[in-house]
């Protein structure tokens, strides 16, 4: 194991056995050599290092594997086969009630943990004060951890695990518990130890936090690893698994409701002067015009369950010209063009501004917009056109355009057709270094102020 490496799985396997009925267990005991049981592979041949200072994400869906994966990184579970290394003191926040005895105080189970991580009594002892400053619990340190609310306990566990000074930061999901200003507490302190060379694993649902805080990432499914790499990357791919497999679903709810769905022969035309008919007065404008497709780059990504097909999408500026670069609150444009090749009786198109970091900042959709699409035919193209106001800090930014079919009540959405990356654009820095803003976006407001005489 290489002294820049901090862990090391090879080939990492977790079986479980199955029994339909409780006296299986026992035939199998008594009759050795035969097996009553159904096997489970909750991990089958995860191989990949961690290298020490990096923070590497790790998601999936729900029974994926990612919690028996950490769980055997930190020791709790032994593999069923292949081999692990582990360079460095491993602190862990697991799902909530592991690592503390219930029966035990707050104070008793600091104590304990430190004992378990290796520390001293004195060196708790040193430690102690920090750690009941950092949880915040008054005099529940020193009440049975039984009667802990969620909260408290993930408090008392964030903060055990920290003041151990630990080689490597395990976090699976359970700062999700607390309230939020001890979210951004531990937010803040996990970066500072990400900025000291912890590494950490972070599991978490919440891809914005794994896009700002990894550098890699590992996608787990079925118990089995399918990507890994550049955090950004492996999100994308996660995020296109699970949206195929909602388009699926969805279809499958929708074949019927679809099929009674009368073809509508409605057309809109374009008005007698020959200028493009505005179907709303909003953020959007939905015009109707015929316009061509241009090949995008390599770079983007696409993906969608077809029937509308995305030609084109550029930024314009406040005089409607075609641009790459905006000024600071200057109006803009973002337009697409879509060619339907299918009948539908509505459809909702839309746009996502990210930062070069995948961070999404800011973005609407026609239904948020509140606006009615009429039905399409097979062959018409419509110009979407959403007119804003430039918020954002001078930097470069992505655009995410796509369009799909509503599905109502539930509000959910096939996606037809998206084109992430699709547009790549420089936000330049106010004339005035007075206006300058440190946040990623701004929003105008009015500031008053008044002066008390005494």
């Amino acid at each position: 194991m290489g002294q820049n490496i901090a862990i090391t799985l090879n080939n990492v396997s977790k079986c479980y056995k199955r029994y339909a009925r409780p006296v299986d267990r026992l035939k199998e005991l008594l009759l050795p050599g035969k097996t009553y049981a159904q096997e489970f592979w909750a991990l089958r041949d995860v191989s990949f290092e961690v290298i020490k200072g990096e923070t590497m994400g790790i998601i999936g869906r729900n029974g994926a594997g990612k919690s028996t994966l950490l769980q055997v990184i930190c020791g709790t579970l032994t593999p069923t086969s292949g081999e692990l290394q582990v360079n460095g003191r491993v602190a862990a926040l697991l799902e909530l009630g592991a690592g503390f005895n219930p029966e035990f105080t707050g104070r008793e189970n600091v104590y304990m943990n430190g004992a378990i991580m290796g520390l001293s009594r004195q060196e708790v002892d040193e430690r102690f004060d920090q750690i009941a400053a950092f949880a915040d619990i008054g005099d529940f340190i020193d009440q049975s951890v039984k009667t802990y609310s969620s909260g408290m306990y993930v408090r008392l566990a964030f903060a055990s695990a920290i003041h151990v000074y630990p080689d490597i930061l395990i976090v699976d999901e359970a700062l999700a518990v607390g309230d939020m200003f001890f979210q951004a507490k531990c937010m803040a302190r996990m970066r500072k130890m990400m900025d000291s060379g912890v590494t950490v694993l972070f599991v978490s649902h919440d891809i914005g936090s794994v896009k700002s805080l990894c550098q890699r990432c590992a996608f787990i499914e079925h118990g089995q690893l399918i990507n890994i790499g550049k955090a950004s990357l492996v999100v994308d791919n996660y995020l296109n698994n699970i949206r195929n497999t909602t388009n699926q679903e969805l279809k499958k709810q929708l074949v019927e409701t679809i099929q009674r769905v009368e073809v509508s022969t409605k057309k809109i035309s374009q008005q007698q002067n020959n200028k493009p008919q505005t179907i709303s007065k909003s953020n959007f404008e939905i015009l109707v015009k015929t316009d061509g497709e241009i090949n995008f780059s390599d770079s983007v990504y696409r993906y969608g369950d077809g029937g509308a097909k995305l030609l084109d999408i550029k930024v314009l500026n406040s005089l409607h010209q075609v641009t790459e670069q905006l000024e600071y609150k200057e109006d803009f444009y973002i337009q697409a063009s879509i060619l339907f090749e299918k009948y539908f009786s509505t459809f909702s198109a839309g746009y996502l501004i990210r930062d070069l970091k995948g961070i999404e900042i800011i973005g609407s959709t026609t239904t948020t917009e509140n606006i009615d699409m009429p039905a399409v035919e097979p062959g018409e193209v419509y110009i979407i056109e959403a007119k804003t106001l430039n918020i954002l800090n001078d930097g470069i930014y992505t655009i995410v355009f796509g369009v799909e079919l509503p599905v109502l009540p539930n509000e959910q959405h096939i996606f037809l057709d998206v084109i992430d990356n699709s547009v790549v654009f420089k936000i330049n820095p106010p004339m005035n270094p007075m206006q300058r803003f440190w946040s990623r976006a701004y929003a105008p407001v009015k500031i008053n102020f008044s002066k008390i005489n005494k």
